[in-house]
């Protein structure tokens, strides 16, 4: 133990010996509001990984529920129905023919992931599912898309 050491010893020696001392109220007020603004981040930290965890948990599920359906309903574009001439160059959606005939139509252009093309029957890279392509939706007057075009 060197000399510096030693007096340092001595000091806290000392400063034991004079009896309990309390911490200034400032120091206190600073220790709680620190403890506080620690335990909102935490709190927060935690909401958000669960959050995280069940959007990740639903992501899968609904992904385990589409496979199935997709392979039911896949089929190529030349499998497609004839369609009438309002229609024309729309791609039929699965079970589009089980729909009331169109009396009135509305075309909304979207901008969907590439494999959502792959669930009506197209071929897709899969080194590009997530690539965005521009479409056309093709809406009956009950609001439910009968037919996909694609826009180049």
């Amino acid at each position: 133990m060197n000399a510096d050491e030693r007096d340092l010893l001595e000091g806290l020696r000392a400063l034991s010996s004079d009896g309990p001392h309390q911490a200034p109220a400032y120091v206190e007020e600073r220790l709680l509001t620190e403890f506080r603004r620690r335990s909102r981040l935490h709190r927060a930290r935690v909401w958000i990984s669960a959050a995280s965890i069940g959007a990740v948990a639903a992501t899968i599920a609904v992904l385990l529920w589409i496979g199935p359906l997709a392979s039911r309903y896949a089929r190529s574009p030349a499998d497609a129905p004839a369609m009438t001439e309002e229609t024309a160059g729309f791609y039929p959606l699965p079970d589009a023919e089980a729909l009331p005939p169109v009396e009135s139509a509305m075309v909304v252009r979207v901008q969907m992931p590439m494999a959502s093309l792959e669930l009506i029957g197209f071929p897709i890279n899969q080194d590009r599912a997530s690539d965005r392509v521009e479409a056309e939706v093709l809406l009956g007057q009950d609001g439910l898309a009968r037919g996909v075009r694609l826009i180049e």
